[in-house]
């Protein structure tokens, strides 16, 4: 593998940050990262989602969300996701956007939407970069393509491949008025696992960036419920996810998400399987959503409490919860494989160089053994 001088830099910062000691959930520190799931709105019928149907009533207002985000619990928080349901359906989303603006260490701003919503999103989007850049908050958009053409259709549930790609490519050509980063996320279904070339080969024709994650069961969005639907852990074609991920780990170059692609494809092919990604939902992050109620991760978690009934930190660092985080750690968090980010133990990336290692000692054996045949 050929590496520039900042990818060096990169992966040698990816292997000196390691853990050697992994968080057991005890610590009561404030969180760093927000995930905001700003509604349960949505109008996508993913197959590997139950949103859609899940009941969006009761909803905070905007002077109630300016009240919850200004909640000691969030004072050290300095990146925030925003989520889903779909973000654009909120109307005063750039005035949520001021209201996330102000808190005191914010650094880096992110949202993520299906992006068929083309002219609603686009005018939000475009104001949000605004008020990011006079706070010189990082602004990053992620929007979902799921396949190419009529595969996207149908794990959408809607005919909205030629809308969704019209924002991409808007996006694309116009970066400047719209974000500081963007890319696309792909969520791998056992409906999609065997179409991805095509979305590939769309992907480079315009020179877009793309994440792979694996469709997985989350607590929050109902996923849990619709497994036999999409998931492809216990489906008969789980090889051609195997291969995908393969292909991924040794395609990538930037080490951190070569080293996602390895983990995916490590849990995927392990007897036992095990997760080898770090997690900062382990004692780093929190999730609010739409109604003020906190929750750890949104894989497993239980819903910890509300802020419009306690303030933040009694609920965050309750004895009870702090408990409850303990559990989805000790039961949870190895058979878990979101791709949730955060700092990999020293001995999780040991298994990860021996990989690298042995596939570049095969490549070169087969290398020099073919010349000398």
């Amino acid at each position: 593998m050929n590496y520039t001088l900042t990818e060096l830099l990169k992966t040698s910062y990816f292997f000196l940050s390691a853990s050697f000691k992994m968080p057991d959930g005890s610590r009561k520190r404030l969180p760093r990262v927000i995930q905001l799931p700003i509604t349960y709105r949505c109008n996508s019928k993913c197959v590997m989602c139950n949103i859609w149907q899940m009941d969006h009533s009761n909803e905070m207002t905007l002077d109630e969300f300016s009240k919850f985000i200004k909640d000691p619990v969030f004072s050290k928080v300095n990146a925030v996701g925003i989520n889903g349901g779909e973000p654009s359906l909120i109307k005063e989303l750039p005035d949520f956007t001021r209201e996330i603006l102000t808190l005191p260490a914010i650094k880096q701003l992110n949202i993520i939407s299906h992006g068929f919503n083309k002219k609603l999103l686009l005018a939000s989007l475009e104001k949000m970069y605004a008020l990011c850049k006079e706070k010189k908050v990082s602004f990053h958009i992620s929007i979902s393509l799921d396949g190419y053409g009529e595969m996207h259709n149908t794990v959408r549930g809607l005919n909205v491949f030629k809308l969704t790609t019209e924002t991409i490519l808007e996006i694309q050509k116009n970066k400047h008025q719209y974000c500081d980063s963007f890319d696309l996320g792909c969520t791998v279904v056992k409906q999609n696992v065997e179409y991805l070339k095509e979305l590939d080969a769309f992907v480079r024709l315009h020179e877009l960036n793309i994440k792979y994650r694996l469709g997985i069961e989350n607590k929050r969005i109902e996923s849990d419920k619709l497994v036999e639907q999409y998931s492809l852990l216990h489906h008969q074609i789980l090889q051609s996810a195997k291969e995908f991920f393969h292909s991924r780990y040794l395609l990538t170059k930037e080490i951190k998400r070569k080293f996602k692609y390895f983990a995916i494809y490590y849990y995927l092919t392990a007897f036992h399987p095990k997760r080898l990604m770090g997690c900062h939902w382990k004692d780093n992050g929190i999730t609010m959503d739409s109604r003020g109620e906190l929750y750890y991760c949104a894989v497993a978690s239980e819903p910890l409490g509300s802020l419009r009934e306690k303030n933040g930190k009694e609920i965050f660092f309750s004895d009870k919860n702090i408990q409850h985080r303990k559990n989805i750690i000790t039961d949870k968090c190895d058979t878990c494989i979101h791709d949730y980010d955060g700092k990999p133990s020293v001995g999780n990336l040991f298994i990860f160089l021996k990989a690298m290692l042995f596939e570049n000692f095969f490549w070169v054996k087969y290398y020099y053994k073919s010349r000398m045949t």
